[in-house]
């Protein structure tokens, strides 16, 4: 059965050249059975065409599926990689809007990978709070550890699965990897210190130290989780225990103040001090 099927995937995918070999099938036919003068030519002709069209249709996609079971080891451990991966980004990112962000939760990864969903942590996550992590640091230290963590794995997978990889999800993890607002994070500690050294304030929210993700950042996101939903489909029937991306799932019982937002005093005397700071300067 999945022979038959597998003929009618490839038949779907080579259109144009099936077309033209019953093209000339019908051609060849034509001049072997009402056309006397070309009869031994059409035989001849439908005979090599038919030949071809076996080759193309059947004999092409055995050899196909030969070389595809081949690279399956490879496109598994690819799978897994991205999925990894993916799982470990919607994971940091979901958690920080939970910890910080004290409006409802976006109902579903299109809505949370938006202007109206993740980047509403800038305004609100305090720097100076403490993610649940072990062993406690601020996020001035564990959003930079992530970023860099998701660079190195994006690079890593990029460079490891760069042969078998899909240009598609190769061109979504670049993007993520190579993003200005993953680069600044990473660049965090130093923005600090530089604000430390000239003594410029900065109200202690993420959005101070950084900028939106773009467009491209949540296209690329939301393209490379749909990916891996494809994929997982596509390879699951060669390991049954293959496993899924992380599914979206709102918290549950979120209590105000959340443990990581500025405090209102807080954001309220750093905006002071800001624009003081400006009044002085000018």
């Amino acid at each position: 059965m999945n022979f038959f099927k597998n003929i009618w995937v490839n038949i779907k995918n080579e259109w144009p050249i099936i077309i033209t070999l019953v093209f000339f099938l019908g051609f060849g036919l034509f001049c072997w059975l009402f056309w006397k003068p070309a009869e031994e030519f059409g035989l001849n002709f439908f005979t090599e065409i038919s030949g071809a069209a076996i080759t193309v249709v059947i004999i092409d996609r055995l050899i196909k599926n030969r070389e595809y079971r081949k690279t399956i080891p490879q496109k598994l451990a690819s799978y897994e990689d991205v999925r990894l991966f993916v799982t470990r980004y919607i994971s940091f990112w979901t958690e920080t809007y939970s910890l910080s962000v004290p409006e409802a939760e976006p109902e579903n990864f299109m809505v949370f990978f938006s202007e109206e969903g993740m980047s509403k942590i800038l305004s609100y996550l305090y720097l100076d709070s403490e993610p649940n992590i072990t062993p406690p640091r601020t996020w001035w230290d564990w959003i930079p550890n992530q970023a860099k963590e998701f660079k190195n794995m994006g690079d890593k997978i990029l460079d490891r699965h760069s042969s078998l990889l899909d240009p598609e999800a190769y061109g979504y993890i670049h993007q993520l990897t190579e993003s200005s607002f993953n680069n600044l994070l990473i660049m965090l500690p130093s923005l600090r210190q530089t604000d430390i050294l000239y003594k410029f304030p900065r109200v202690k929210v993420l959005g101070s130290y950084s900028i939106n993700p773009q467009k491209e950042d949540f296209e690329a996101i939301l393209g490379i989780i749909k990916w891996c939903e494809i994929a997982h489909e596509k390879l699951k029937k060669y390991n049954p225990d293959l496993k899924k991306i992380t599914q979206y799932s709102m918290s549950k019982n979120r209590k105000l103040p959340l443990k990581c937002m500025i405090p209102p005093e807080i954001a309220e005397s750093q905006i002071k001090e800001v624009l003081d700071f400006r009044e002085k300067s000018i």
